[in-house]
């Protein structure tokens, strides 16, 4: 303490107040130099004039002021000190609890401690409680400071209703402002912003997206503005699949990047965007775009694994999309090597899952899913909470499944997408493939309420979004795969007729999506079964036709053309055109049979039985059984068709033959 301020202790309480000052002006410019000195100068003030709380309240301010630079934080507990001291000298001091609420965020950034927080919303309210008749802008400050708070605090709770609080103070300071800044601005919307990641609802993203382009327009120059635009539209696009805002997230990307081309996260943002994108439509260039982006952030940041895992996801599903094995061998050498650095990150683990699975792709190969599924299971060890892995899980257990028909890795699909649905709720991605899962496991195990389940999947998806059809006719045509599954099993006409209208729509949408005559073609034909309607027949045969001119070397459509043409005939009284009839059929069903269709043999038999050619018939029985076509005993003995072959000795001599050699497997 300076030995002026010891002696004044015998002035007059006037002169001490004046002396207290002039140190404490002293020790504030002092401390702006960066010169510690400063610290002598308050403490002769505070000697001088302890009991007066502008005393505290300034060297607070001075504290905060020097301890907001990094690696002076320390500084920051001082200024905390003394604000408490100004505080309990004089209660509804509105300053000196603002300020101290103040200090206690920066503390819990520094620090990252929650508590911090805690306390820093407890001055607000103080500051609050005091703030009659304290000035509009002030009044504006204060809950903006308080909004942050909640914010900051929702980021450790994960609690919409923290989120909802901060909402709330900020449209409170919105009250007191008339040109409210883009920063304040931003603030609301990335609150919204936060708030729709937390309860999945668009509609927040939306009012999001409504204040930062307010602020945008207010600064268009603003880059933190356009980084947060464009991180709403790019969950708003993941909450939708709505391509539209691909594009306008991109645009805040692009905009973002000319403001700061240095700054890696807008790149890896950037990047994740489109690596979404291009994996939900199998899009090559959105894809390579993606790895671009990528590559760009790893110049500016070699060290972030996250960028890493973006970069080899993108590498992988464009390997897939356009069968180059050497971007999956490039991935995966990228991956390993960041597996190595960055054990812990559960986001690399899932993308080594994503890079094996996208091998077990390409060469069809079981073994690779075995090891994506050890990657994505160690990638949940470090993060149970993490829905990205969970579904990766049930997709790489799905595609195992198709591999193998194990009825237990379909299980075990369906359990996993269930739990990432229970963590990320209401998503579209997770919706549709929880849907197919289900719609795969009930082809497999034959099992009617998992089908049923399915199909409610589908409904919710297309209620829910149908903004995003036009976009992914492939979530329809699921759709209507399962109701036409389900009116097979059901033998009801109802669904069958809704399948129709769905695959309708789908053509609508995509003319030339693969297989749509033929489904709708098939369901036609099974509607003829149930109805008995010519009619019936007659449509699917137009659309069986339309089927071959989208692949003509498609064995299946040739052979069940020829089947529907068979059952037309038996709906037909004119002679002549019932024969003409017998012969397309026979001349599609001989095509399905030089294409390699191996059923074609037991169907032309049973063309040839009908037209009484028993003995060409019997060869192909022969035929059919040699190649493991033939249905079951049971079928042979009701099949009308067979009829008239039935009743001729080589065939009564041919199924003794077969059941004795069932009978003698059975005993063996």
């Amino acid at each position: 303490m300076p030995r002026e301020a010891i002696e004044a202790s015998l002035l007059p309480e006037e002169q001490k107040k004046e002396l207290a000052l002039r140190y404490l002006s002293q020790g504030e410019m002092t401390l702006l130099q960066g010169n510690l000195n400063a610290l002598a100068c308050f403490e002769a003030a505070s000697n001088l004039d302890g009991t007066n709380p502008e005393v505290w309240y300034r060297q607070g301010l001075a504290f905060f002021e020097y301890g907001s630079e990094e690696g002076k934080e320390k500084s920051l507990l001082l200024a905390s000190k003394n604000f408490k001291v100004a505080t309990q000298l004089k209660a509804d001091y509105f300053e000196a609890w603002v300020a101290w609420g103040n200090v206690l965020i920066q503390l819990s950034r520094f620090h990252e401690e929650r508590h911090f927080l805690l306390e820093a919303k407890e001055k607000y309210q103080k500051a609050i409680a005091c703030s009659t008749g304290q000035p509009k802008e002030r009044l504006a400050e204060l809950y903006w400071d308080t909004g942050i708070a909640w914010s900051e605090l929702a980021q450790y709770s994960g609690e919409a209703l923290d989120v909802r609080l901060a909402i709330e103070a900020l449209h409170q300071s919105l009250s007191y402002q008339e040109k409210p800044a883009p920063e304040f601005l931003n603030d609301c919307g990335k609150a919204f912003l936060e708030m729709g990641l937390l309860i999945n609802d668009p509609r927040l993203y939306l009012q999001s997206i409504d204040y930062l382009q307010q602020a945008l327009k207010t600064s268009p120059s603003y880059f933190d503005g356009w980084m947060s635009l464009a991180e709403s539209f790019s969950q708003l696009y993941i909450n939708t699949l709505d391509e539209r805002y691909v594009l306008k997230a991109s645009d805040g990307y692009a905009n973002a990047t000319k403001l700061s081309p240095q700054d890696a996260q807008a790149w890896i943002a950037w990047g994740q965007l489109l690596g979404e994108s291009g994996r939900h439509n199998a899009d090559a260039k959105q894809l390579r775009l993606a790895i671009e982006k990528c590559a760009r952030a790893a110049q500016l940041d070699p060290e972030d694994s996250s960028i890493t895992a973006q970069w080899v996801e993108s590498l992988s599903l464009l390997g897939v999309a356009t069968s180059r094995l050497d971007l999956i061998i490039e991935a995966e050498q990228k991956i390993v090597e960041a597996s190595e650095d960055a054990p812990d990150a559960p986001d690399v683990w899932h993308a080594y899952g994503v890079c094996l699975l996208s091998l077990a792709q390409y060469y069809e190969d079981s073994e690779y899913c075995e090891l994506a599924i050890e990657k994505l299971q160690y990638g949940l060890s470090l993060d149970r909470s993490d829905p990205e892995l969970w579904h990766m899980l049930g997709v790489a257990h799905s595609y195992f499944a198709d591999l193998t028909g194990d009825r237990d890795l379909i299980e075990r699909a369906n359990r996993f997408f269930a739990r990432a649905m229970d963590l990320k709720p209401a998503c579209p991605v997770l919706l549709f493939d929880t849907a197919q899962s289900l719609l795969q496991f009930s082809e497999i195990l034959d099992d009617i309420p998992s089908l049923e389940h399915a199909i409610q999947l589908f409904e919710i998806l297309l209620q829910g979004y149908k903004d995003a059809i036009l976009h992914h006719p492939k979530w329809l045509f699921k759709y209507a795969q399962a109701l036409e599954f389900l009116g097979d099993a059901s033998a009801q006409e109802k669904y069958l007729v809704r399948a129709v209208e769905v695959y309708s729509h789908v053509l609508l949408i995509e003319p030339d999506f693969a297989d749509i005559h033929y489904h709708i073609a098939f369901c036609y034909m099974q509607l003829g079964d149930l109805m008995g309607d010519a009619e019936s027949y007659k449509k699917a045969i137009h659309f069986f036709r339309l089927a071959i001119r989208q692949d003509e070397e498609n064995d299946q459509v040739w052979l069940d053309w020829g089947t529907c043409l068979i059952h037309l005939a038996h709906h037909t009284f004119d002679v002549d055109f019932m024969h003409q009839l017998y012969m397309d059929a026979e001349q599609k069903i001989t095509r399905a049979g030089h294409l390699g269709n191996y059923h074609a043999c037991y169907t032309l038999a049973c063309l040839y039985s009908i037209l009484g050619r028993t003995q060409e018939a019997m060869e192909l029985i022969h035929k059919a059984f040699e190649s493991r076509a033939l249905p079951s005993i049971d079928e042979l003995i009701e099949d009308e068709w067979l009829e008239n072959l039935r009743n001729t000795t080589a065939f009564v001599q041919f199924l003794n033959a077969l059941e004795a050699k069932l009978q003698q497997s059975r005993e063996e």
